[in-house]
């Protein structure tokens, strides 16, 4: 018969870091998801597509978003894919509008939701590696 577990219901330290990568890796995967079905959605846009370094770093984001094995965001490795996804979304968005603000555009609700999508995950990265060379 084994013992009865004593301190309390604390989770492991090790589990708390395990919640706190998955909760990570679903909003950077919900994030990835957001922008390219926005840029896939932007295509037959007139100012998106008369912006050229928008749609450059939008296929840039393409090429990244490739490399998260099935399209989830599961490990480190799909992670980082994931912050290239957004750091490529956020300079798109950026190169479309400066400021983020994407006022008069009819998409401006789904322009700006990518843009903060992607901040999150870009913000989740830094938390990360904060101190680490």
């Amino acid at each position: 018969m084994s013992k009865p577990r004593h301190g309390g219901s604390k989770p492991a330290p090790a589990s708390a870091e395990r919640q706190a990568a998955d909760k990570r890796h679903a909003r950077a995967e919900a994030a990835c998801q957001i922008v390219l079905q926005l840029f896939a959605s932007l295509e037959e846009d007139s100012t998106w597509q008369a912006c050229e370094m928008a749609l450059k770093y939008a296929q840039m984001a393409a090429v990244y978003a490739r490399k998260i094995r099935n399209g989830r965001v599961i490990s480190a490795p799909d992670f980082n894919a994931a912050v290239e996804v957004c750091t490529s979304a956020r300079r798109a968005l950026r190169s479309l509008d400066a400021e983020l603000a994407f006022a008069g555009h009819p998409r401006q609700t789904d322009l700006a939701e990518a843009a903060s999508q992607s901040y999150q995950v870009l913000l989740d990265h830094h938390q990360l590696t904060k101190g680490k060379a």
